[in-house]
């Protein structure tokens, strides 16, 4: 699913143990990198990649997913079983008749160069009263096109941590949740406007917070980059999204093998539940 894979750096050029380098060597049978979230109301898409392996990195691998094609992707919840159809570009996807069921277990199975690859996951329940405490914010306006500041450098003004929209949900589990935030606008408009240069990259339309396992986060306002229509979602998760999150701080400094809990492979599968809100921004 599109909102949440977005936060998630996908570890499509995995490093290699420290047990590997230490030795010597490193692993010639490189594994599947698999990425798939399941959730009730929407259709089982996975993304299967190549591991590239430490050695073979380089600056035109960086970065770069290589699909694998044609797998034989079997999908299985408790009341049936399906063969995953492949779409293209490291994408299969399950007939829009297969439900994900809350609370259920679900597993997935194909072989890869030999090796069985398998991963089983259970559906989490959807966010508890989740609430905003506002459903309007203001940011104000800037315009630096022409060189200027702008409000002595701090664009868009308003740093009152009592404009913040705070989110509240009911977590008696200490379960682990994340908040993602997306413009819903069709061409959003930026809060500061800066001068015109064909090369700047225009700030990402989504955003998001840590994983945490309390029951409320705020968002500042100055978080927001774009006027208009929010959808602020959160997220019910896994433990092993967390794991693979906290992961993506490694480099090639703090080498070690990312935690999955793919048998014979890498990435994830896993199940997510989310309920979603919305906010505007408008200018002061």
């Amino acid at each position: 699913m599109k909102n949440i894979h977005l936060f998630l750096i996908l570890l499509v050029i995995s490093l290699s143990s420290c047990a590997d380098l230490e030795n010597g060597f490193v692993d010639n049978n490189p594994k599947p990198v698999v990425e798939a979230y399941l959730s009730p109301g929407t259709i089982v898409r996975m993304r299967v990649y190549k591991e590239i392996p430490y050695a073979d990195v380089t600056s035109a691998t960086t970065n770069k997913e290589m699909p694998i094609e044609n797998l034989k992707i079997t999908l299985k919840g408790p009341e049936s079983s399906v063969q995953l159809t492949y779409k293209g570009e490291g994408l299969y996807q399950a007939p829009a008749t297969f439900s994900i069921g809350v609370g259920k277990e679900y597993s997935m199975k194909f072989d890869y160069n030999g090796m069985a690859v398998s991963a089983t996951t259970v559906i989490p329940a959807k966010p508890i009263n989740y609430k905003a405490d506002k459903d309007l914010i203001t940011r104000q306006a800037i315009d630096i096109s022409l060189g200027g500041g702008g409000l002595g450098g701090r664009p868009g003004g308003n740093f009152n941590e009592q404009s913040s929209l705070n989110l509240t949900w009911t977590n008696p589990n200490s379960d682990y949740f994340i908040s993602v935030i997306e413009n819903m606008e069709s061409n959003p408009v930026e809060i500061v406007k800066f001068p015109v240069d064909p090369t700047r990259v225009r700030p990402d339309i989504r955003f998001r917070n840590e994983p945490i396992q309390g029951n409320t986060v705020a968002i500042r306002p100055q978080n927001f980059q774009y006027f208009g229509y929010h959808r602020v979602i959160l997220f019910k998760l896994n433990p092993d999204y967390v794991a693979l999150y906290k992961r993506n701080g490694n480099t090639t400094q703090n080498i070690s093998t990312p935690p999955t809990t793919i048998t014979n492979g890498l990435g994830i599968f896993t199940g997510v539940n989310s309920d979603t809100l919305k906010v505007r921004v408008i200018p002061e």
